[in-house]
């Protein structure tokens, strides 16, 4: 029979490991989420999760009852991988959109998130509005890990950080599966920023998220650029003031707001109307772009048709070759084909603009023959033989010749062109300072000089002097 002294020591063993057992099953519950039941309603009922927290508003507060269009906003959210919010000020997008993220940390065992800021001022503001949205949960039982407003840690559930956008920040995003940028139109780092995003994005799938958000900031940026962006699966919102049902309530709301703050007639449709105000330095109106870039292209040319090729040539490095047909048998003139590719050898690319003139049959047929274009023209006076091909130099004053050709007939609305590549490529074709035009900084403009070539060979439009006039 055992003795009595072992049989203590064992108990005592077998104590000691059952309890080891429950620590490594709650640490294994932590890490996988293995049979975790949420407290709380979860993202996909995000508007039943709103109101457990308390927010501040209008001087009081009270618990978060969302509006219609913030509930619309979160549901896009969860249904799409990419969401870009054009918003006017004090809507409350986001602290809608860092609301959704909490109903995440704390439904979502190892869920984590970072949401970027102008400033670290703007970040630690955010990240304690979001944490007093947490604490304000009645009977919750949640424990903070952290302290800190800029990393909003629970126990045993997610993360979510608040960090400014300094240019090193893209270096240092931790691995997160979502990522915020609030006021992406006016935050230094965000092309770096956005561009480190994209591989976390790609690797997690549908799980991970991209989300930014921005009043505008003119145009050329990174935001007004993805906001203008062809259809490429962005889920693309807007939230204007008038949408917020308290301001409806008030039909002086607006002249009151204007008023009190001082904010000029352009800063207003800026900051409230979300308005991407034209610098004066902008070529061509953007409601007269819009208007344009409606057309469809085709694969080959039709019957009866006249048609002008224009070709402009890359210059190397990351410059794009562009050729594009302008079928100009009557008005509106139309881009019916376009070519546009870089990083290719100049062999395969005139292979295709040769192949792009034989399904069209232009009557003629422009290049540019600035730099590489010289032996471009060359060659396809040559492989064109049948065409007329005229080869062009473009100096300062044809090229601001001819771009006002374009806008002459967007004023008449004499033009139609496909959405992409022409509607952001016009939009940021700057006049600069010392009296050059060209692509803003980070864009291209080989499309609209494409363009310009080809109007260039229409019979009959003003000259720079009488369009001065107008």
């Amino acid at each position: 029979m055992p003795n009595a002294k072992y049989l203590t020591r064992l108990e005592r063993l077998e104590k000691l490991q059952a309890q080891r057992d429950k620590e490594l099953a709650e640490k294994r519950l932590i890490s996988t989420g293995s049979g975790f039941e949420p407290k709380f309603p979860t993202a996909d009922h995000w508007d039943d999760f709103a109101p457990l927290t308390w927010i501040r508003t209008s001087g009081t507060v009270k618990p978060f009852e969302p509006f219609e269009i913030q509930k619309k906003l979160v549901q896009l959210i969860c249904a799409h991988q990419y969401t870009i919010v054009l918003k006017s000020r004090q809507v409350g997008a986001s602290e809608t959109v860092c609301s959704y993220l909490l109903c995440r940390a704390l439904t979502e065992p190892g869920f984590s998130a970072v949401v970027f800021s102008k400033t670290a001022t703007d970040s630690g503001a955010l990240g304690k509005r979001i944490r007093a949205q947490a604490a304000s949960i009645d009977d919750s039982g949640i424990e903070f890990t952290t302290e800190s407003n800029s990393e909003l840690s629970f126990r045993g559930l997610g993360t979510i950080y608040f960090l400014p956008a300094t240019p090193r920040a893209a270096r240092g995003i931790p691995s997160v599966s979502v990522v915020v940028l609030d006021e992406a139109a006016f935050l230094d780092g965000a092309d770096a920023i956005y561009t480190a995003a994209l591989p976390t994005m790609s690797t997690l799938g549908e799980k991970a998220k991209l989300i930014l958000l921005s009043t505008p900031n003119g145009m050329g940026n990174m935001f007004s650029n993805l906001w203008h962006g062809e259809d490429d699966g962005w889920n693309r919102f807007r939230i204007h003031y008038s949408d917020i049902p308290i301001y409806q309530k008030d039909p002086e709301w607006a002249s009151k707001t204007k008023e009190k703050s001082k904010l000029t007639e352009r800063s207003w449709r800026q900051e409230y109307e979300m308005d991407f105000v034209a610098s004066d330095a902008q070529v061509f109106p953007p409601d007269l772009v819009e208007i344009a870039s409606h057309g469809n292209c085709i694969e080959t040319g039709l019957i009866n048709r006249e048609y002008i090729m224009a070709v402009d040539p890359a210059g190397g490095g990351d410059d794009y070759w562009c050729s594009v047909v302008l079928d100009i048998t009557n008005t509106p003139y139309q881009v019916v084909n376009i070519f546009r590719t870089r990083y290719k050898s100049s062999d395969w690319c005139i292979k295709q603009i040769i192949e792009q003139a034989e399904n069209f049959s232009p009557g003629k047929v422009i290049v540019e023959k600035n730099g590489v274009g010289a032996v471009v023209s060359e060659i396809l006076s040559k492989a064109l033989a049948k065409y007329m091909v005229e080869p062009y130099h473009t100096n300062r004053p044809n090229k601001i010749s001819n771009t006002d050709r374009i806008t002459y007939f967007l004023e008449r609305e004499e033009l139609k062109l496909p959405r992409d590549p022409f509607y952001s490529e016009l939009l940021m074709f700057r006049q600069l300072e010392g009296g050059d035009r060209a692509a803003g900084e980070g864009a291209h403009d080989d499309s609209v000089m494409a363009l310009a070539l080809a109007l260039s060979a229409v019979a009959t439009t003003p000259t720079t002097d009488w369009l001065d006039l107008i």
